[in-house]
């Protein structure tokens, strides 16, 4: 509710900074609702599956005990019903204006009328010094995870890329974490198990959409990438652009690879003495410490080399590293920016914007066309890029703006979010297992797709986050949707979120599913919901990291 609360709530005109007090404005404490809610948003859905288990989600009665107390508080000290005894004991008053002494006065006389009853409300003040220390605690807590600060959250013409890209990362989290408690990545009904509401086409899209979450991001990276350039070029100053795709390459590579190194090796230090289970499930220990160690180096050798990496990566082939599976992105984004800047430095004198979107709209198809679905979606983002730079340029030079068929935007989004549930079919008994309410996607699939990639759905996928960009620039009122204070939070953390989410799961995820199940009194089972992570997962001394002839399939398109 607080996060519906948090999207709905009035948003200001771009170029404003936003008042973060008001009568409509959240309490800065009001984070420790969101935390608590995306903890134990998997153990709630986990209950859909084991009833056993919601009796056990009883426990964030205490998040809302403290919040509740918090609160109170708040609001007796900004209403003045409620002054520190501090302040009131030292008998100085800092306020600094003419106001002084009749500020105090009022100050004492409230303490006076309050004494008896501040002692008796439970949470005005605590006595003990683990009640002060507590609040200290929660104080520096919320102050260090409270986003953003009063009058500093100032929107630009793109920060609704940036909200795209936040709540791409959160449904990323969902995708893994949903891994841990239910196996819903197979469609519904494709065998006598899969029947959770949540695989029904629209609500897996919020629950199981990595696959298409991934997407959004690479179309999201080649409209970011470009957008400045494509800006310069038709300004008709080609020299400012290769200026400025020198030293965005430049940066590029330390900017993507250095936090996957930092990670992996933490994830090396908790694997190695015990602390974590391997992300890895065909991860194999060395004897000794200093062998880790190699075999860390090694890994992070086959992560940033070219020569080892450069085939898959460019082919958009799943590379699952050994410490770290869900990083298999990083060498295939740093290869799709290598791609749009290659198309920025050819097209830097096309100043016509018409043949330049004809080329890069053609290279999108051919693209998909060969199997390279991730830099069609590159690509794709740098179409979306340079069509609205064009309406853009329209606006301002007519004095009425052109009607937009809402109708027709709203429907190819819910469309795309629709195809962005599509199910993964990289496993062979999902090309034979039925999917209602995907069977029409399905097949459209070309034959030559089944042979080119992987995982035929990325097709869909790849379709669907092009669309699901393109749309929602063209829709006003969902733009301002991810210009919220939520969405602009979780584009903060986004990329250290994608990073770290997967290690958290397994570190911590983990055993609280056990607790919570043990005390629930439900066996633990199989978890089904792994089986996307498991499949081909080989360890790295049998992993091929150089192949001139595509990888074997192993499953055959449908008849």
């Amino acid at each position: 509710m607080l996060a519906l609360h948090w999207c709905t709530r009035p948003w200001p005109k771009r170029g404003k900074t936003r008042n973060t007090h008001g009568p409509n404005s959240l309490p800065r404490d009001a984070w420790i609702w969101f935390s608590s809610t995306y903890m134990f948003l998997p153990p709630v859905l986990g209950a859909i599956h084991q009833p056993q288990i919601l009796g056990i989600i009883i426990i964030t009665n205490l998040v809302n005990h403290v919040h509740h107390q918090r609160a109170w508080s708040e609001s007796m000290r900004s209403s003045g019903d409620y002054v520190r005894r501090d302040h009131v004991r030292s008998g100085d008053n800092k306020l600094g204006d003419d106001n002084d002494h009749e500020s105090k006065d009022v100050e004492l006389g409230l303490l006076s009328a309050h004494q008896g009853a501040e002692a008796s409300r439970p949470g005005a003040f605590p006595r003990s010094r683990l009640g002060r220390f507590t609040c200290r605690v929660l104080s520096l807590l919320l102050a260090f995870i409270s986003y953003p600060k009063p009058g500093s959250l100032r929107l630009r013409s793109t920060s609704w890329l940036d909200g795209v890209r936040g709540v791409a990362a959160l449904a990323v989290y969902l995708f893994h974490a949903m891994g841990c408690w239910a196996p819903i990545v197979p469609a519904w009904r494709a065998d006598k198990n899969q029947n959770s509401p949540l695989q029904l086409p629209f609500i897996r899209t919020i629950f199981v959409a990595g696959g298409g979450a991934v997407a959004v991001f690479f179309v999201l990276s080649g409209y970011v990438l470009t957008h400045r350039c494509l800006r310069l070029i038709r300004s008709r100053a080609p020299g400012q652009v290769y200026h400025a795709v020198g030293s965005s390459l430049f940066r590029r590579g330390f900017r993507l690879y250095l936090p996957p190194i930092l990670i992996t090796f933490c994830e090396m230090i908790a694997t190695r003495f015990g602390f974590a289970p391997p992300l890895n499930f065909n991860f194999k220990p060395e004897p000794t410490f200093l062998g880790q160690l190699w075999d860390w180096l090694v890994e992070t050798n086959r992560l940033v080399n070219p020569r080892h990496n450069f085939y898959r990566a460019i082919r958009g082939l799943v590379t699952h590293p050994k410490y770290d599976a869900v990083i298999w992105t990083i060498p295939v984004e740093y290869y799709g920016s290598l791609f749009c800047y290659l198309l920025l430095l050819a097209l830097a004198r096309v100043a016509s914007p018409r043949p330049r979107m004809a080329v890069v709209g053609f290279l999108c198809i051919a693209a998909m066309a060969v199997g390279c679905w991730n830099l069609s979606c590159f690509a794709a983002g740098m179409l979306i890029a340079d069509i609205n730079l064009g309406q853009d340029e329209d606006e301002q030079q007519q004095e009425t703006p052109r009607p937009c068929r809402r109708w027709l935007w709203w429907t190819i989004f819910l469309f795309a979010f629709y195809a962005a549930g599509f199910p993964t079919l990289v496993y062979a008994s999902a090309i034979a297992a039925p999917m209602p309410g995907f069977e029409t996607l399905r097949g459209l699939i070309p034959g030559a797709v089944y042979a080119s990639m992987e995982d035929p759905a990325r097709l869909w996928w790849s379709i669907a986050g092009a669309a699901l960009l393109l749309s929602i620039s063209q829709l006003p009122r969902l733009r301002a949707v991810f210009e919220t204070y939520l969405c602009q939070y979780l584009a903060k953390i986004s990329f250290a979120m994608y990073l770290v989410h997967e290690f958290c799961l397994v570190l911590f995820g983990l055993r609280v599913k056990g607790v919570l199940m043990a005390l629930a009194g439900v066996a633990p089972g199989t978890n089904g919901g792994l089986l996307y992570w498991t499949h081909n997962l080989r360890p790295a001394s049998a992993r091929r990291v150089h192949d001139a002839t595509p990888p074997t399939l192993h499953f055959q398109p449908p008849a």
